[in-house]
């Protein structure tokens, strides 16, 4: 089990932005994992602004819920290891669900999708770079920059969205997306 507070920056990026990006930072060899998203019925993982996912990698799994913690996308990520993509009762995620009056047995599969990831670590924080498809096979690009200090961050994201030509618009968090592609045998 693990606790940590995320806060970071994010946008959507045409491919050739991305593509840009890929040749002139150098990223560290990518790697791919398949998210799982999941909330009730009635979405009251929604309502409290939280978002549960398992993410499966070639070697391990993992369920992470992620709450807000404050502004500036600042998040506290709950997370427990697990095997395969199911959720998993008896860590912090359950804790943290049941502190909220949601049950694990009350959650169900609202979307999925598989993304190759790209890490740059830079010194204004860590600087991810995502191309997901999802159930319906579109497909989009995210930057994203995770950091310590907002000053230095933002420094940075500016600077690279003047470099880079980005319009810098927060995009909807990959849940929404996940369940705005949802191929049409799984909905």
């Amino acid at each position: 089990m693990s606790k940590q507070v995320e806060q970071e920056f994010k946008t959507l990026l045409p491919a050739t932005t991305a593509e840009q990006l890929l040749t002139q930072i150098t990223f560290q060899p990518p790697f791919t994992q398949t998210n799982r998203y999941f909330d009730t019925v009635n979405h009251q993982l929604k309502v409290h602004h939280f978002g549960l996912r398992t993410r499966e990698f070639a070697d391990h799994a993992e369920q992470t819920l992620k709450v807000p913690a404050g502004p500036n996308r600042k998040l506290i990520e709950y997370t427990d290891a697990i095997k395969g993509a199911d959720l998993v009762a008896g860590g912090a995620v359950e804790a943290q669900l049941s502190q909220a009056g949601i049950a694990l047995a009350d959650l169900q599969l609202i979307g999925q999708a598989t993304t190759t990831r790209y890490l740059a670590p830079q010194p204004a924080g860590l600087l991810t770079l995502d191309h997901t498809t999802y159930a319906n096979g579109h497909d989009d690009w995210e930057l994203e920059m995770e950091y310590t200090d907002i000053a230095v961050a933002q420094a940075f994201w500016q600077q690279l969205a003047t470099d880079f030509a980005i319009n810098l618009l927060p995009p909807e968090n990959k849940i929404q997306r996940a369940i705005d592609n949802v191929n049409k045998s799984q909905g």
